[in-house]
């Protein structure tokens, strides 16, 4: 048995040959306000953020998926209920709060990259989009383009007039925000907003 093994055959670690309490002094030892502790730090903060960020947008994302499923049974009600007019009515509204969930989702991603977070959001937009082809479908007979659905995904507001609700002092010194969630075949891009 060599001298770096231990009792059962493992080998010895080289740590193992120090006190317990004196790793723990080396712990006490580090400077918190050294460059690299401040970095560290930074680094933490940027992590912690980015991955509540994305836990929002799973969440918004389930919730998309759940009122678009939603949606889709509904439709599917159609042809059993003599009253299609009323269920396409209803469909519309709950679209509506479903574009508006995808608004937050949209703004949320506003100076991001979309691709760090795309797993997160792309089963939402993917049930969105069945259920307003399927809507499409019901209503013409016909397939509805991926530019028509990006058009529905294109959210405008003015810029702090709409949050105080007072009036610009002058029209022109309104600025729109603009927020987009693009959908391409199998993958999905974002728009920086322009003002």
């Amino acid at each position: 048995m060599s001298s770096k093994e231990g009792s059962g055959g493992f080998r010895k670690r080289k740590h193992d040959n120090f006190a317990h309490g004196q790793r723990k002094d080396e712990k006490d030892n580090v400077n918190s306000s050294s460059s690299l502790m401040v970095s560290f730090k930074s680094f933490q903060l940027e992590l912690d953020t980015r991955h509540d960020k994305y836990e929002r947008l799973v969440k918004l994302s389930r919730d998309i998926t759940i009122e678009s499923k939603r949606t889709i049974f509904l439709l599917h009600r159609i042809t059993s209920d003599p009253n299609g007019e009323e269920i396409l009515n209803e469909s519309e509204a709950k679209l509506e709060a479903v574009r508006q969930k995808i608004k937050q989702v949209a703004q949320e991603l506003i100076g991001e990259d979309m691709y760090q977070f795309h797993r997160a959001i792309s089963p939402g937009l993917q049930e969105y989009v069945e259920a307003v082809s399927f809507q499409y479908f019901i209503k013409t007979r016909s397939l509805i383009s991926v530019q028509e659905i990006n058009k529905q995904l294109i959210f405008t507001m003015e810029d702090k007039e709409e949050e105080t609700n007072t009036p610009p002092s002058n029209p022109y010194d309104k600025q729109l925000c603009t927020w987009s969630l693009k959908t391409q075949a199998s993958r999905l891009e974002g728009a920086a907003p322009s003002s």
